[in-house]
């Protein structure tokens, strides 16, 4: 199978009817990500926040102090790859958008989890270019 390379890009979506975006970052240095963060949506990182916005890998969500979610993703990947690593960093970012909101995962809630899943997934291939 011929895969397409996966360009740079970064964007933000929203949750839909949740009040933190997720700020989307493909092939992005931590430089660029910190300045998109801090510029472009006008918020001050901590420290810490700075350090944890390190990826050592080739994926990384996590959730800012003020409820923004962070997705990273290497670009280095085949496509194919690539949707594996999104799969997985959108479950991540709905984890920490539950966590925040206090819906602890359990069979009453899996739908919640799963409707926001799929609504995550289906804005962020949206804005894929």
């Amino acid at each position: 199978m011929k895969s397409r390379k996966i360009r740079k890009q970064s964007f933000v979506v929203d949750n839909g009817t949740y009040p933190f975006d997720v700020a989307v970052f493909i092939g992005n240095t931590h430089k660029e990500i910190c300045d998109f963060i801090e510029k472009r949506k006008n918020y001050k990182l901590s420290n810490d926040e700075f350090e944890i916005l390190h990826r050592h890998g080739k994926a990384k969500t996590t959730m800012l102090k003020g409820g923004q979610t962070i997705l990273q993703i290497t670009n280095e990947v085949d496509e194919v790859k690539f949707k594996a690593l999104l799969s997985h960093e959108i479950f991540h970012a709905v984890e920490f958008l539950m966590e925040k909101i206090g819906s602890k995962y359990n069979i009453e809630s899996g739908e919640t989890w799963a409707y926001q899943i799929e609504y995550l997934t289906g804005s962020i291939y949206e804005k894929l270019k």
